[in-house]
């Protein structure tokens, strides 16, 4: 039996970190989504792979802010997947760049809205579904599974930062959908929900650190919808 784990936005730092930690959990087919695939096939994959020798990696290119190109990425990953039990959505793509609270060009804006909302939008038409049928069938099978999207996110949507104006815009946009979608589906087995990044991630912060985020995220994940709608971890 295949357990598979997607992850739009891979990279180092917490895409790689949870996909290794997801790994060493028994999902055994793992597909790492970014735009710089050099960067996934050399970095990525090697290091969730070191993580776990076993588990099978993929790597694709996507531009979550082309919207158009999405639907065929989806495609890819159907066929990926053919076999596997498609367990677990993690998203993780957003911009940082700090700016002039005056100085943020609506373009940028429009872009950084279309890869944090509206791509996990269209992928959450795509997948909750899938996920609320895995639910419906995962008592019936062994290992029981956990059908969850999982989002991370921030503390900007109540305390946003000027100089993080647009990013503090679109996480709060991101914070209400994923709520929506968490009443929508919870009651029906599937966990939605986020992970609540509050600060800058560095390997030296206690919590704040690509490891730590990655074990408390798959902890959150093993708590089922049981575990609420987020994990909240904060700086020291």
């Amino acid at each position: 039996m295949t357990r598979a784990l997607i992850v739009f936005g891979a990279g180092p730092g917490i895409g790689n970190h949870t996909a290794a930690a997801f790994a060493s959990k028994g999902i055994n087919h793992i597909i790492l989504l970014a735009r710089n695939t050099q960067r996934l096939e050399t970095e990525d994959a090697p290091f969730v792979r070191k993580a776990s020798p076993s588990v099978k990696v993929d790597t694709l290119r996507v531009d979550l802010a082309d919207l158009a190109s999405i639907p065929a990425v989806l495609q890819k990953l159907d066929t990926l997947t053919q076999h596997d039990d498609v367990e677990v959505v993690f998203l993780n793509a957003a911009r940082i760049k700090l700016g002039d609270v005056l100085g943020v060009s609506v373009g940028e804006i429009d872009e950084d809205f279309k890869t944090t909302n509206l791509a996990l939008y269209i992928i959450a038409q795509h997948y909750l579904p899938k996920l609320q049928s895995l639910a419906t069938t995962s008592p019936t099978k062994t290992p029981s599974f956990r059908p969850a999207l999982l989002v991370t996110n921030s503390h900007l949507p109540w305390d946003p930062v000027p100089q993080l104006l647009s990013l503090s815009l679109v996480k709060a946009a991101q914070r209400n959908m994923v709520q929506s979608f968490n009443r929508a589906f919870s009651d029906k087995g599937v966990h939605v929900g986020l992970i609540s990044v509050e600060g800058t991630v560095t390997s030296e912060n206690k919590v704040l650190n690509p490891m730590n985020i990655a074990e408390r995220t798959v902890e959150f994940w093993e708590g089922g919808v049981e575990a609420g709608l987020e994990v909240n971890l904060r700086e020291e």
